[in-house]
């Protein structure tokens, strides 16, 4: 386990648990050549499309922006849609909807597998291409049809690996289209679906940017599964983690392991971990591995509670 020297004031919500500083570990500086070539190409397609949709992970909206993304697509009519929502805590997922209502951004949160997208993702992305939507997604009649008068809607999907772009492409195509995979960088190529009412949907690569800007950043985009474990170290997740959960507001399940309550180190959390599932070696010791393991895939399959990693600027 990692020995962090603690950094800046004792948490409110965990009075014994004093702030590591992560930021004594390097970054790993995960940018693979694919994404490379993507953000190379990345123009060129972005002249084929009348929309571009940017996929956001409901539980880190800051963090899971592409700021290189967004800035190239500038001008471009853009629609904003988080997945995985049922993951997220609900009231800052309200706060995150009115901040970009106030910004006159279309967006939707929700469950990107749910029946919701194929039902409304079509009429909202069409009145986004037209300019006429300036709230937050409601229902309502189809606006018209892509600009330049084309009956067909040619829309962009983009996003950071792992955010759900295969997903929400498969439940809304009329068939299995593109490949998904737990992992980041399942998809390496574009790919076209055609989907009903006219809608030709462009999946892209998920590219992240070449300099990130802190290593607490790199992590966030961990925990939601943006980068492989490996590259990180799944214990070192682990321990920002915890923190995480440690100083949360959000009520976390800590029952799931036996713990009355947050535990005041990383290491008793993953003890915690290995006595409840039986993850253990010769003398009762912490298999901290595997340990790891089924920590970050309790958190990121929702079993120790609805939590979102970023809270939008104080309104």
């Amino acid at each position: 386990m990692h020995d962090l020297p603690p950094s800046g004031p004792v948490s409110t919500a965990c009075p014994e648990v004093s702030r590591p500083d992560f930021s004594v570990f390097p970054l790993c500086g995960w940018y693979p050549g694919h994404m490379l070539r993507a953000d190379r190409k990345f123009k060129a397609r972005l002249k084929l499309v009348d929309l571009v949709v940017e996929l956001l992970d409901a539980r880190a909206p800051a963090v899971s922006v592409n700021p290189d993304l967004r800035r190239l697509t500038t001008g471009k009519p853009r629609y904003v849609l988080f997945s995985k929502a049922d993951l997220a805590n609900p009231n800052l997922s309200r706060r995150w909807a009115r901040r970009l209502r106030t910004e006159g951004i279309p967006c939707w949160f929700g469950d990107i597998r749910s029946q919701a997208v194929a039902a409304r993702m079509p009429a909202a992305w069409r009145r986004a291409a037209a300019g006429g939507e300036r709230r937050t997604m409601t229902a309502g009649a189809d606006a018209p049809a892509g600009r330049h008068g084309r009956q067909t809607l040619r829309v962009m999907v983009v996003g950071i690996p792992n955010v759900g772009k295969s997903t929400l492409i498969n439940r809304l195509a009329a068939r299995r289209r593109a490949a998904v995979g737990p992992r980041p960088g399942v998809t390496r190529n574009v790919q076209w679906a055609m989907l009903q009412g006219g809608i030709e949907l462009l999946d892209t690569p998920g590219v992240l940017w070449p300099r990130l800007r802190s290593k607490e950043q790199e992590l966030e985009l961990g925990l939601i599964g943006a980068i492989p474990d490996d590259l990180i170290g799944a214990e070192l997740l682990c321990e920002y983690l915890w923190w995480r959960l440690a100083t949360a507001p959000e009520p976390i399940h800590w029952e799931l392991y036996d713990l009355p309550g947050p535990p005041a180190t990383s290491q008793d959390l993953l003890a915690a971990v290995a006595r409840r599932r039986g993850l253990l070696q010769a003398g009762a010791q912490p298999d901290w591995a595997r340990s790891a393991a089924a920590l970050l895939k309790d958190f990121r399959e929702g079993r120790l509670g609805r939590f979102t990693l970023d809270a939008p600027p104080v309104e």
